[in-house]
């Protein structure tokens, strides 16, 4: 055998011989990103969007958002997997000349993000329906106003609003003086079909 012939037959032979070996080195793959924030269980938040045509509201029911908050947010996949917590800080202010009138501002901590950016809404209460109107705004957005209706029960708030074509249904709810737990239901089909917790967030007080 020549020279040539057996460098390679030994060079093919290496190859084969370390092949498993590379194989049992790969490192292994990252666990998923578990879900974490606190919620009592896994049906969302689980109301008909038909309730926003009879619910009704007082001028009070968002006296406890007003403030500072400091955040956990949590979006879910459409196939289940979690993308990993952040958190933010969200205010809101009364207008001090009418107390229907309130105006909050959702910020996440991003690198570089300005004080103006994140998401904000305008809530107003309609005396008349007896439920709070709403309108978002998001830098992020292109502009585009994201309109919803608000009511209550007298411990959960619910909130019926369009994100584009998507509709989302949200229950603010275990609301104290110094922590709430918020949750949303994405549908993309009119509300024929829901997914669950597609967002969640838990909010701790930082100032009045």
């Amino acid at each position: 055998m020549s020279r040539t012939v057996r460098g390679a037959c030994v060079a093919l032979a290496s190859l084969l011989y370390l092949a498993p070996c590379r194989a049992q080195t790969r490192p292994p793959a990252e666990p998923p990103t578990p879900h974490a924030i606190p919620m009592p269980d896994t049906l969302g938040a689980n109301f008909s969007i038909a309730d926003s045509a009879t619910g009704k509201a007082t001028v009070n029911d968002f006296d406890f958002l007003v403030g500072r908050w400091r955040f956990r947010f949590q979006q879910q996949q459409t196939d289940g997997t979690w993308n990993p917590p952040f958190t933010g800080q969200w205010t809101a202010r009364r207008n001090a000349a009418d107390s229907g009138l309130i105006v909050d501002h959702w910020r996440a901590d991003r690198p570089n993000a300005s004080e103006e950016s994140g998401t904000w809404t305008y809530r107003a209460f309609d005396r008349q329906r007896q439920q709070w109107v709403m309108m978002g705004v998001g830098t992020g957005n292109g502009g585009r106003w994201e309109p919803g209706l608000v009511w209550s029960d007298g411990e959960n708030r619910y909130a019926v609003q369009r994100y584009g074509s998507d509709i989302v249904r949200i229950r603010y709810f275990a609301i104290t003086p110094t922590h709430f737990l918020w949750r949303a239901d994405e549908s993309s089909d009119g509300g024929r079909t829901w997914r669950p917790d597609h967002w969640t967030m838990e909010a701790f007080r930082l100032a009045q």
